[in-house]
Formats: C-alpha cells, sequence, structure tokens
C-alpha cells in the first residue's frame, strides 16, 4: 500500500495493490453472515438430546470417547463420541447424546441405567493351584512354625489362621460384605471400642 500526500492538501489518497483486494475479498467471505449454518455431524440438531446405547466402552487409542449406537429415521447410527470427564460408562449401558450448539460434535452427558447392577468383570487367571478335599495349602514361617491354612469343607473353602492370637490392621478403613455375616466367640467375650458413635442400624434388632 503507497501513500500519496499533497503538502498543500489534507488530502490522503491510498493506492491499493492486488494483495489488499485478495485481503479484502477473503475476509467478506468468511463473514459469519453470510454463512450457511452447516449441518451438525450425525443428524442432530443442535440442543438435541437422545437416549443411545454404548457399544464399546474402550476407543483403541483415545480416552474418554465411546462407541455410541442410536436409531435415526435413515437407520442406525454407530460413532465414537466424547463424554463428560468422570463418567462411568460400560457397554450396553444406555446414554444421554447432548448435541451442543456450539460444538461439532454430540458430547454423551450421562448414563441412564447406571444404577443396574452389574456382572463380575472376568479377571486373567495368574495362577492356579489344585486341592484335593484331603490336600490344604499351609503358609509357615522360615522356623517351620504355621500361619495359614486354605482347605475345601463341605460348607466351602476355610481360611484358617494357626496361631494363638491375630492382629489385621489397615491403615484405612475396614469393610466386610456378604450376604449374612456371623460373628461367634466360642469362648471369652466379644467386645466392641471406638472413639466415635456405634451405629447399628437393622430391620430389627435384638438384644440377648
Amino acid at each position: 500500500m503507497q501513500r500519496i500526500s499533497d503538502p498543500g492538501s489534507a488530502v490522503l489518497c491510498e493506492e491499493r495493490s492486488p494483495v489488499d483486494e485478495l485481503v479484502d475479498a477473503a475476509t467478506a467471505r468468511r463473514r459469519p453472515a453470510d454463512e450457511a449454518p452447516q449441518e451438525p455431524l450425525a443428524g442432530l440438531r443442535p440442543g438435541e438430546v437422545i437416549v443411545g446405547e454404548c457399544v464399546d466402552a474402550r476407543h483403541p487409542t483415545l480416552i474418554g470417547r465411546l462407541l455410541v449406537r442410536w436409531a435415526t429415521p435413515r437407520g442406525p447410527q454407530e460413532r465414537w463420541l466424547p463424554s463428560l470427564h468422570g463418567l462411568a460408562v460400560r457397554a450396553h449401558d444406555r446414554v444421554l447424546v447432548s448435541q451442543p450448539s456450539n460444538w461439532p460434535e454430540p458430547v454423551v452427558t450421562g448414563v441412564v441405567d447406571g444404577f443396574a447392577l452389574r456382572p463380575e468383570p472376568s479377571r486373567a487367571e495368574a495362577a492356579r493351584l489344585a486341592l484335593h478335599d484331603d490336600e490344604a495349602l499351609r503358609v509357615t514361617t522360615a522356623d517351620g512354625e504355621p500361619l495359614v491354612e486354605v482347605f475345601a469343607s463341605e460348607t466351602g473353602p476355610v481360611i484358617r489362621l494357626m496361631t494363638e492370637e491375630v492382629d489385621l490392621e489397615l491403615k484405612g478403613a475396614l469393610r466386610i460384605s456378604a450376604r449374612s455375616i456371623d460373628l461367634v466367640a466360642r469362648q471369652g467375650e466379644v467386645r466392641v471400642n471406638a472413639t466415635d458413635d456405634v451405629v447399628v442400624q437393622g430391620e430389627n434388632i435384638h438384644l440377648n
């Protein structure tokens, strides 16, 4: 761009180059008002919320993307979609899929049936020791003193601690979960000591 100034006049004349004209033309083409609204991906309208099914919860390379399937008038669609941070989703969960108005793809925002009981996840077997009915697994000290014994009984597996006294210590919380729990003291009393409240909850509480 060149400026030509006349000392006797306050008018400035600008000489525009071809580069300036190309820049102005490109800027005009980029004006949002001149652009037609882009069609959102996956056929969802901005602000639309649908329910889909998680087909696969583990992307081959990315974290936080889920393969989601949902029905459309054109047939079922599947797509790897991002999910909210910290959202726990597993395969076959029904999920909420939302299309933000300022985002190019839908986002998984929640799990519809997250309260359903989940199957126990399969675990790879690292080692196996087969015990017959008359066999037991024993752990001893270096001097041969028995510590722990594991064997099978008619009612199920038995883990027996072989010492007279046992201390079970943890730095954090201890939780015991089972269908039913029996605490039996064959000889002696049962003491419960706590530095805070002791809470006992149940449908009926029987004392003696």
